[in-house]
């Protein structure tokens, strides 16, 4: 409150450059909430109206709305009994030919075998989203959980290990989809409300 920002600001932005730094991200965009992460994620990966993303039949429903909030359908797939998450073969066996994403759940901060998913994925041009929401401090095979996905989304909420009492970050090695996520948090304002206006008449 001292500093006179209350939302967005040089704080904001030092927590992304180290959020990144610690995720082993090349950028971090931070937002409101993990749904809204998935939100943006969803839509600079171009998912739209009438594609359909695999998501865990297993997770909190704001994995699944947030590919009905950009027009599409949420495929349920099965996840392991044991750790929760999505495999590759449970998302081989959910994809169709309007498969567009799928969202890879950490569950529980359990980190889902990623690069066997991908390994699915990748071939068809499918994207893939980490949903990271429980996720930080987990590590995959040696490094933090998101850093080997082509997007990924992350909780602050009061629920989760690490908190700011609320909010989110979107990561990505993506510098045009960082932008563009950047920008559309905003309302797609292309100058910060900070920097609008320079002079008083």
């Amino acid at each position: 409150i001292a500093s006179g920002w209350v939302a967005q600001g040089p704080r904001v932005a030092r927590f992304e450059a180290e959020f990144a730094e610690a995720v082993q991200a090349a950028h971090a965009v931070a937002v409101t909430s993990c749904t809204t992460a998935l939100h943006l994620a969803l839509i600079v990966a171009g998912v739209g109206m009438g594609d359909e993303v695999v998501v865990p039949s297993f997770s909190f429903v704001a994995t699944a709305n947030a590919v009905r909030y950009v027009g599409a359908r949420p495929a349920f797939a099965d996840v392991d009994p044991a750790s929760g998450n999505l495999t590759a073969e449970t998302v081989s066996a959910a994809l169709t030919p309007v498969t567009r994403a799928v969202i890879a759940v950490d569950q529980g901060g359990v980190p889902v075998d990623l690069d066997a998913i991908r390994a699915v994925a990748d071939p068809l041009g499918i994207v893939v989203i980490e949903d990271a929401a429980c996720g930080a401090g987990s590590t995959y095979r040696g490094r933090p959980v998101g850093a080997g996905a082509d997007i990924a989304a992350w909780s602050f909420h009061p629920s989760k290990l690490l908190t700011t009492g609320e909010g989110g970050m979107l990561t990505t090695a993506r510098e045009d989809w960082a932008l563009r996520a950047r920008r559309l948090r905003e309302h797609a304002m292309s100058v910060s409300a900070a920097d609008r206006h320079r002079s008083v008449l």
